[in-house]
């Protein structure tokens, strides 16, 4: 099934642009690999999460926050690709926990990004690595911040060069 036959069956719609809220890049893409930025749990430019997970923010609202940056994070992945169905797999996963100072179940928080992974890509290619951290502060007070190493599909291999640089951006 396609990632997007999948996630219209998940009720999920890609936001249209992953446009940054600061002055980076969304994703650079080096060889078969998408390195994408820090995405906050945000809906256009409204961050939906905010406040420290354990003191504002409940368990499970971070992990809708999660679901959310998640989300965005396919959205930068999709514009510099050009195409959400050259995602391979993810590879690592890096999930920044804005949390009060006696909160420890952060790895829970990350939890909604892995769900989805695992929803989106099934069993095999949603297993993924992931690194889970406690931090005093996010950007815009935002309760958490996702960061993605996304590997992609191969090029297809063709006898002509130009024609397989007309067919895939990177």
């Amino acid at each position: 099934m396609s990632i997007l036959s999948r996630l219209k069956e998940l009720g999920i719609e890609l936001p249209a642009d992953a446009a940054p809220g600061a002055r980076y890049t969304p994703a650079v893409v080096h060889q078969s690999v998408a390195y994408v930025s820090g995405q906050l749990p945000r809906d256009g430019d409204i961050v939906q999460v905010l406040g420290k997970v354990g003191e504002d923010v409940t368990l499970e609202d971070a992990k809708r926050g999660a679901r959310l940056a998640f989300v965005r994070t396919l959205a930068a992945f999709r514009e510099a690709i050009g195409d959400i169905e050259q995602l391979d797999r993810v590879l690592r996963l890096v999930v920044y926990v804005n949390s009060a100072a006696d909160f420890t179940r952060h790895s829970q928080v990350a939890d909604g990004a892995s769900e989805l992974i695992f929803d989106l890509l099934g069993p095999e290619r949603g297993q993924h690595a992931r690194t889970t951290i406690g931090v005093a502060q996010v950007p815009r007070n935002a309760a958490l911040e996702i960061e993605a190493t996304i590997a992609i599909k191969p090029r297809p291999q063709t006898n002509d060069r130009r024609q397989e640089a007309a067919i895939l951006p990177y």
